[in-house]
């Protein structure tokens, strides 16, 4: 739950406010200024018995007693004036049934602007549009009865000959058609007819996109209405529940705006069902509560993600400042996108968002639509679940599976099948990233296929990479895990470390499972959590691997180490060794030179060349799956030839990704061996000359497990960089440094 804030409306539009509440529960609708809905002449008066040959009694030909009677009238009607002054405004005592209206009213009052811009509302064939929050267009339409729009009239100081033809509300009705332009164009031309007629017009809708450009030109006025307030809540409590009460003490008792800000208009009016005011806060609390529908997970759950949970705590904090009135909504970060293999802890991430910002958290993925049917039904559910996310802003919108929105492109019937489904998707993300309070996250594992447009900047913005946690963090959340054990384990921190090395490169959720596994174990034993049982548990998910195996594997990542440093690339973030194999961690270079992109791939061979210098031979992991070393030097010297053309082999381009190339051009295959035979011996040259500073790197590896850049810098700190000469465009194959 957010915290309450304590804040007033002014007395200007609380004062406004309980003007329009008394008007709309006045009691008599008419008005010496309002248009009499039947004005009878001398001949419209029936024919009753006894009064044949009269005329209208009412009409007196004798001109003193016409006089007599005006003067009484007057009299008659000052008295009653005065009478009605002294016991103050009149209206009627509301049913409960109608709160939901009258906190509607309450807040058309607080958008309205100031006095001297009211009469634009009379302006003859123009609109006012009332935005209101989704789910409220029938509330406000209600509000705005005739006494509301008398009142709204002699606020204006509009004369009745300057409000003819009168104002007129329209309701915009929710449309589940995925053709806006038609929307749009048919609403239109229902308004039109009124319009020519000169009327003006009070449009009540909450989609901001319902008025087209024709429209656009005579909208004189765009008022957003806000959200139920406490203020509002206390306003309106005066009137459904009158007795007597405290306004202090049940404004204590009602939620935070924020959360009171996300009830629908069903719970809100079913709150105010209850028999007393205090019981409608206390209702309304709990139904605030259930609509929060908090994760039950924080940030402080999340381990070993440090950087991505920077990011997401930057958002929470943003978002309460932007609650609290402190920061403009333009200024928060308020989307990203989670990337990375499967297992680390995407969904998680936004659960704890949510739940550390005490916001609801929508989810849904691109299986999750697809079940409801084909195209139309699909983007249906999805544009439901976007306006779930609009109605309890603020809150958290997360889409798994992004990238199953596929790339448009192509000409067939599939492509344009997933062209509808990709525009469908913008269009949604368009609504949301215009919805002040709602948070975007969509996640996905492989990032490069997901459509350029969907994660540009304004629909996605931050891009939040995850991997497997580091050892810090598969340390704190076995430490944490073991701490919500009871009886709390014995288990001492040297033990929770070395398990921590074993498992290095499982995923949270993996370490999750091995807890589970453990404490399941102890329980069958019928005794408290030990050692034994985390040891077990964490054999079953990493099996000690052969130490002459581990020892390959770290030569072959710090001989990846070695060779970028000596190619003057940046120092990696992380280098891991675990028993899923090695991983280094490099920051990605924003674009390329050739100079660039031929150390890259010297350091993309530096793995390679470390096993065969130090064991006389290569294995197979430089060259398994699309990820893998040889994998990513051979797509790299093809973006040198054919995407970047770099070199003097020609300028038109080509799709790198379309591996066949090789293939149908023996002349593209040659200039590729080419390259990466290069980029292969002058790794072999540089790392050669550095072999003590591989073997120190592999060693501390395998005893830490993890190594970070200040670590490793540490140890590269002696080194030398190779001076590389300068080379042109047409220096091919690769440089040969070594003068052979």
């Amino acid at each position: 739950m957010t915290t309450r804030q304590n804040h007033t409306v002014p007395p200007v539009a609380a004062d406004k406010i309980a003007e329009f509440l008394t008007a709309y529960l006045s009691p008599d609708f008419s008005s010496e200024d309002d248009p009499p809905e039947f004005q009878p002449g001398e001949s419209d008066y029936p024919d009753f018995p006894g009064s044949e040959g009269l005329t209208n009694p009412d009409i007196s030909p004798d001109p003193l007693l016409e006089l007599m009677r005006k003067g009484i009238a007057e009299a008659e009607a000052e008295i009653a004036r005065r009478e009605a002054a002294e016991a103050g405004p009149q209206r009627r005592r509301p049913n409960r049934s109608e709160a939901v209206t009258l906190l509607s009213l309450a807040a058309f009052a607080t958008a309205l602007p100031g006095k001297a811009a009211l009469d634009r509302l009379y302006w003859p064939g123009t609109v006012t549009v009332l935005q209101t929050p989704p789910g409220y267009e029938a509330a406000v339409a209600q509000a705005l009865s005739w006494p509301t729009l008398r009142h709204l009239r002699a606020l204006a100081a509009v004369g009745t000959d300057h409000a003819d033809p009168k104002l007129r509300v329209f309701k915009s009705a929710a449309s589940a058609s995925r053709d806006r332009t038609a929307d749009q164009r048919n609403f239109r031309a229902k308004l039109e007819p009124t319009l020519e007629q000169g009327a003006s017009i009070l449009l009540v809708t909450a989609d901001r996109d319902v008025i087209d450009n024709e429209l656009a030109e005579v909208t004189v006025l765009h008022l957003a209405l806000p959200r139920p307030t406490p203020e509002a809540v206390l306003a309106v409590l005066r009137l459904t529940h009158s007795d007597d009460w405290e306004a202090a003490e049940i404004a204590a008792l009602l939620p935070s705006p924020a959360d009171l800000a996300r009830l629908s208009t069903r719970s809100i009016g079913a709150a105010f069902r209850a028999e007393t005011a205090a019981e409608v806060a206390r209702r309304l609390a709990e139904l605030a509560q259930s609509s929060a529908a908090a994760t039950g997970v924080t940030l402080d759950d999340v381990y070993g993600q440090p950087e991505a949970v920077r990011a997401l705590r930057v958002m929470a904090t943003d978002l309460s400042r932007w609650e609290r009135g402190s920061l403009d909504w333009a200024q928060v970060t308020a989307s990203g996108l989670l990337f990375g293999p499967p297992g680390t802890g995407k969904s998680l991430m936004a659960q704890a968002l949510a739940g550390t910002a005490g916001i609801p958290l929508i989810g849904t993925s691109y299986a999750d639509c697809q079940r409801h049917g084909h195209q139309g039904d699909m983007l249906a559910a999805l544009s439901a679940k976007v306006s779930e996310a609009i109605r309890r802003a603020p809150s958290v919108f997360f889409v798994d599976e992004i990238d199953s929105f596929a790339r448009r492109g192509g000409n067939g019937q599939t492509d344009r099948y997933l062209r509808g489904v990709v525009n469908g998707l913008l269009t949604e993300l368009t609504r949301l990233a215009e919805t002040p309070g709602v948070i975007v996250l969509a996640a996905t594992n492989y990032p490069d296929q997901v459509d350029d447009a969907v994660i540009r900047s304004g629909r996605i913005d931050l891009r939040i990479g995850l991997t497997a946690p580091d050892l810090a963090g598969i340390s704190a959340q076995i430490a944490a895990s073991l701490a919500k054990l009871q009886p709390r384990p014995r288990i001492s921190a040297q033990t929770v470390a070395e398990i921590s090395r074993q498992i290095l490169g499982c995923s949270g959720a993996d370490v999750a499972a091995l807890l589970r596994a453990a404490a399941t174990r102890a329980r069958e034993a019928g005794r408290r959590l030990s050692a034994a049982d985390l040891q077990a548990a964490a054999d079953k998910i990493a099996p000690k691997p052969d130490l002459e195996q581990e020892e390959r594997i770290a030569i072959h990542e710090a001989g990846h180490v070695v060779a970028a440093w000596a190619m003057r690339r940046p120092v990696p973030r992380r280098v891991r060794l675990s028993r899923q194999g090695g991983f280094v961690e490099s920051r990605r270079a924003a674009f390329h030179t050739l100079r660039s992109a031929n150390d890259e791939l010297v350091a993309l061979f530096g793995g390679r060349v470390a096993e065969k210098l130090f064991f006389g031979n290569a294995s197979s992991g430089a060259g398994e799956g699309r990820r893998s070393d040889l994998a990513l030097a051979t797509r790299l010297a093809l973006q040198i030839e054919r995407e970047w053309c770099l070199t003097d082999s020609g300028l038109a381009w080509h799709d790198t990704e379309n591996t066949p190339l090789l293939v149908a051009d023996p002349l593209l295959r040659d200039r590729v061996e080419a390259r990466l035979h290069a980029a292969e011996a002058e790794a072999t040259h540089v790392l050669s000359r550095r072999l003590p500073y591989v073997q120190r790197i592999a060693q501390a590896l395998m005893r830490e497990r993890e190594l970070n850049a200040d670590g490793i810098l540490k140890m590269l700190k002696v080194t030398e960089y190779e001076d590389a000469p300068n080379v042109g465009a047409e220096v091919i194959p690769f440089p040969n440094f070594s003068g052979e």
